[in-house]
């Protein structure tokens, strides 16, 4: 007796309280690195913005436009918000960092085996120029450009592109 009780008063107070209530008020955030000056309305772009009810060719255009002073086809990182009234903005940072390295390295690939295998070598100088590079994006400013030449040196390590002096 006593358990169908339970039950029922588990069931009423589920009832009212809702654990996770949708905000309608909120954009919902989508992350996605599309190519620079490469933005077509075909798969996978196309669908996944279709489906979120965005205007494809509207975006394209713009993102072509905003990422006009990018050499072309660097991967881009984007945080597109579309608002429930299915309009959208975005925000565009700079490429991504293993493009910058293997660009400055010349090669299409960095390494399999860490510490083992070194595919290609940038000079401090191409560091500086890449940190000088991503400081500007919004994410880094905070950072000092020290900070970001280690980072790039380890990143550049852990991608078999050896980091000389010269």
């Amino acid at each position: 007796m006593a358990s169908k009780a339970v039950k029922k008063a588990a069931k009423a107070a589920s009832a009212k309280i809702k654990m996770f209530p949708r905000d309608a008020s909120k954009d919902a955030r989508f992350r996605m690195t599309i190519p620079s000056k490469q933005a077509y309305p075909i798969p996978p772009l196309g669908p996944s913005l279709g489906s979120k009810g965005v205007n494809i060719a509207k975006f394209c255009k713009e993102f072509n436009e905003r990422t006009k002073h990018f050499k072309e086809g660097y991967p881009t990182p984007i945080d597109l918000y579309i608002k429930p009234d299915r309009s959208y903005y975005f925000d565009v940072y700079w490429p991504t960092t293993a493009s910058l390295i293997l660009r400055a390295a010349g090669v299409n690939k960095g390494g399999s085996y860490r510490g083992y295998e070194w595919v290609g070598v940038i000079n401090l100088k191409q560091v500086y120029h890449i940190a000088e590079t991503k400081k500007q994006d919004p994410r880094n400013r905070r950072i000092s450009l020290e900070q970001l030449c280690k980072n790039i040196i380890d990143q550049a390590d852990y991608m078999g592109i050896a980091v000389v002096k010269h």
